[in-house]
């Protein structure tokens, strides 16, 4: 706080303009890159930053993951891209390890569908590794996950897609 009082009072000075028009300047950066929180805290003090998702942004009905809990026995956490956003990184909770039994048979071919333009992208299986998903029978308060290609970065943060896998359906997730 204190380098933010230095660097006002230098221009401050007279031929530098008036404080009202620097208060103002810094006014619209504190707006524009939402400086406020940081500036506000005291020297030596975290600010906390918590990104909460609102339900407009989940892209599915908060109540739709109360049937998936019920039905499925998963908390879906998120869709991410990763690995430079080659891939794209399907997280979730298993609540109930006997509901969630169908999601990692090694038969079943899960499929990511791009809502915006339709493609559907699959989980590859590398010869050394194999599927790059969880197939060993599930395990409840565990957090699984599975990748999909993304091949030239197709689907990208804030972009919509749905995610079969067998009879399992979650639609409009949104992509980080």
């Amino acid at each position: 706080m204190n380098s933010i009082l230095n660097s006002y009072q230098q221009l401050a000075q007279p031929g530098r303009g008036s404080p009202a028009s620097l208060f103002a300047g810094g006014l619209a950066l504190i707006g524009v890159f939402g400086l406020a929180p940081a500036a506000w805290a005291s020297e030596g003090q975290a600010v906390d930053r918590v990104a909460s998702i609102a339900p407009s942004e989940q892209g599915h009905h908060p109540r739709e993951n109360t049937l998936m809990k019920r039905q499925w026995g998963i908390e879906p956490m998120y869709v991410r891209q990763t690995a430079a956003g080659y891939m794209l990184e399907f997280r979730y909770r298993v609540l109930d390890a006997e509901k969630a039994k169908p999601l990692f048979e090694r038969r079943t071919k899960p499929l990511l569908t791009h809502a915006e333009s339709g493609t559907r992208l699959i989980v590859p299986t590398p010869a050394k590794t194999g599927a790059l998903r969880n197939s060993n029978p599930p395990l409840a308060g565990h957090t699984y996950w599975m990748y999909f290609a993304n091949p030239g970065k197709l689907v990208k943060p804030g972009e919509h897609v749905n995610i079969e896998i067998g009879a399992f359906r979650l639609e409009g997730a949104v992509v980080k």
